[in-house]
């Protein structure tokens, strides 16, 4: 008899395959209602004559619309959502709905798939035979994914229309810092280090690995808040930009869905869920850029650099083969890293004041996303110890072990309500400033430190939560 064939992977590939076509007939259907608006600098010139949109607000002068007027409003301004004449209740409710009820039942099959998992022994959690909450999560996210197609072009908004862009971004950020804790113990920070192996004096000062076990644990239900939150901003058009992104959003979603099964830790499917920001953000931002020779090494290489940086230096060494080799050739990504830069800073990337010059200046771009990504994993780890030391410190030492089972179903309504209150102020924050004037940089970095900072209460409070849940039990 052949091997048996494991029904994770067959899931996996199944699911690869429904969303690469899922993503076809998003692009074909856009294409059949003759939709094409790249950017807003591209679609105001190739269609004068059937505008879908409002143009770019250029020199950020129109003053008689919200987000027109203001420091960088070009840049704060997100292009593909309705003109105000065209928004309704309808426009705007329909898709608030729908991003809420898509949150609200990923959230709840999770914590039910945790809660049936709280007791089993940890190698016996992943199997390769999914459970019903897996089944329950694919079927949510497909048909959600259907639904946001359908609505696309019946309303066609996102919640773009309503909410800061960096909240989106910031939102984003937050899961790719918190994915460096979650990752931190078998791979470290940098070039693989510091690993469990690592004995050297710096080693020492590592992170303390109870914030890294605690964020590991409840990950998930921020991680699904960032790329939910995310695919719901977006309206599904069909250009390449929004195609790489909806495809990063679903295999997220996917590696979500696919909790407890051995998939799930699967290393390279890790590193492509991680990594494809890469790509996906290089790309809208060739998409997006003005096209004119002055401006087009303004834009791509602050993503390119800084995602590859991050790949090169950290992301990568998450793959098994370095721990089967010396840990002298971690140097060889790094190398062909700068290597990659330097021959793009000699051809493609030029002077931005003179384009007959190589760009070799703008390699300090590479530090950019880097720096954001690295500070926002450090408050993410500082945030998680800080709460873990006052609990064990003032709490639990004041607080007797009896009174904290009393009330125990109280306790945990309280707990679900601090948690949700945590993410609803993320979106109310959106909503208040969605028409921002200021430097966009210091906003999206404003935006990531404040989401990963919240974020970390999240983590404490489903601790919290789930001590009180395990104590009911017992009683």
């Amino acid at each position: 008899m052949g091997a048996k064939t494991r029904q994770d992977l067959a899931v996996l590939i199944s699911s690869l395959l429904f969303i690469v076509a899922f993503l076809e007939g998003t692009w074909l259907w856009g294409k059949a209602k003759d939709w094409y608006a790249p950017s807003g600098f591209q679609y105001n010139e190739v269609n004068t004559t059937k505008h879908r949109f409002l143009p770019e607000p250029f020199g950020c002068n129109d003053s008689s619309i919200p987000g027109r007027s203001g420091v960088q409003c070009d840049v704060h301004w997100y292009f593909w959502k309705l003109s105000p004449k065209d928004v309704t209740i309808l426009t705007r409710a329909v898709v608030w709905i729908f991003y809420s009820s898509h949150q609200l039942l990923i959230w709840g099959l999770l914590y039910r798939a945790q809660v049936i998992h709280s007791k089993t022994k940890s190698e016996k959690k992943y199997g390769t035979d999914l459970q019903w909450f897996n089944w329950a999560m694919l079927l949510v996210n497909a048909s959600f994914h259907i639904i946001h197609l359908v609505q696309t072009h019946w309303t066609y908004d996102g919640l773009a229309q309503d909410v800061n862009m960096t909240s989106s971004q910031g939102s984003v950020i937050m899961m790719t810092s918190f994915i460096l804790l979650v990752e931190y113990k078998d791979r470290g920070i940098l070039l693989g280090w510091p690993n469990p192996k690592s004995n050297d004096r710096v080693a020492r000062l590592r992170f303390s690995p109870e914030p890294i076990a605690l964020i590991r644990k409840y990950h998930g239900y921020a991680f699904s808040w960032a790329v939910i939150y995310t695919f719901w901003y977006h309206p599904m058009e069909n250009t390449l930009g929004h195609l790489l992104g909806f495809f990063h959003t679903a295999i997220v979603m996917l590696q979500g869905s696919l909790v407890y099964t051995k998939i799930h830790l699967n290393r390279y499917w890790r590193l492509l869920n991680e990594s494809w920001v890469l790509i996906h953000a290089t790309i809208i931002a060739f998409q997006v850029t003005e096209p004119n020779e002055t401006n087009m090494s303004d834009f791509w290489p602050i993503f390119a650099f800084g995602f590859g940086f991050m790949f090169a230096f950290t992301q990568v060494f998450g793959l098994p083969i370095w721990k089967r080799i010396s840990h002298r050739f971690r140097i060889i990504p790094p190398i062909v890293y700068f290597a990659i830069l330097l021959g793009l800073c000699a051809t493609i990337v030029r002077d931005v004041k003179d384009r007959t010059k190589p760009g070799f200046h703008r390699l300090y771009v590479l530090c950019f996303v880097p720096s954001n990504t690295y500070l926002c994993a450090l408050i993410g780890w500082g945030c998680t110890w800080l709460w873990l030391k006052i609990d064990k410190s003032l709490i639990s030492k004041y607080i007797g072990h009896n009174e904290r089972q009393a009330y125990g179903r109280v306790k945990q309504v309280v707990y679900m309500g601090l948690i949700m209150s945590v993410f609803v102020s993320f979106v109310i924050l959106a909503i208040v400033t969605n028409h921002p004037s200021g430097v966009f940089v210091l906003f999206m970095i404003a935006n990531s430190v404040l989401i990963s900072f919240g974020t970390t209460f999240t983590f404490y409070f489903f601790k919290k939560l789930f001590m009180v849940k395990t104590h009911v039990k017992q009683t």
